[in-house]
């Protein structure tokens, strides 16, 4: 019994002293690519982008999301949301002051909506096809690399991509971040795949 006991111990400190060995590759290589990896993002910014989805952008640094899909097989539409929030204050050494960023701790929701360009020769005949009759097309304005951006008449952005069509809402108000002046500066950065 005593021997078992002792040729046991033996092998879970081998076992143990095995486990904790560093070897020559501590960190694992991801398997797929970085997002947002050929996106042009300043060097504050983080880059996204879902080559399913067709499109990718760049966001603040400082903030962190987590991201939730649907997909509605009847209208053929994408949705994915992005629930935001900036990064809370970073700890700092004792006797300091935290660093924050502006708007630390706030939040907000990102919805980007992806469908069928089903054929539609502009804006103006997809979203007289596809959405209800108070919708209508406002300002123009550019977007990335799509080949034509407009405001819908209730806020959201539209764009018409060479197979698709792509609606943007942002749902901050008073009190949360604000999106709207942080992606409206970053529209350019805008990456449409297909």
């Amino acid at each position: 019994m005593a021997t078992t006991r002792r040729t046991l111990a033996a092998s879970l400190l081998a076992l143990a002293v095995v486990a904790c060995q560093p070897g020559t590759n501590t960190h694992p290589t991801p398997s797929v690519s970085q997002i947002g990896s050929d996106l042009h993002c300043k060097s504050s910014d983080h880059g996204y982008e879902d080559s399913q989805a067709g499109w990718g952008f760049c966001y603040p640094g400082t903030w962190k999301y987590t991201l939730r899909s649907q997909y509605n097989a009847d209208a053929q539409e994408l949705d994915l949301t992005f629930d935001i929030t900036n990064v809370p204050c970073a700890s700092a050494p004792p006797n300091t002051k935290p660093i924050c960023s502006p708007g630390a701790g706030l939040f907000a929701f990102m919805i980007v909506s992806t469908y069928p360009r089903a054929g539609a020769a502009d804006l103006a005949t997809w979203v007289q096809a596809k959405l209800p009759p108070n919708l209508t097309l406002q300002q123009r304005f550019d977007w990335g690399n799509s080949k034509e951006a407009a405001m819908l008449s209730d806020g959201r952005r539209i764009a018409l991509t060479p197979n698709q069509v792509v609606i943007l809402e942002l749902r901050s108000g008073f009190g949360l971040l604000d999106l709207e002046s942080e992606m409206s500066r970053r529209l350019g950065t805008w990456k449409f795949l297909y």
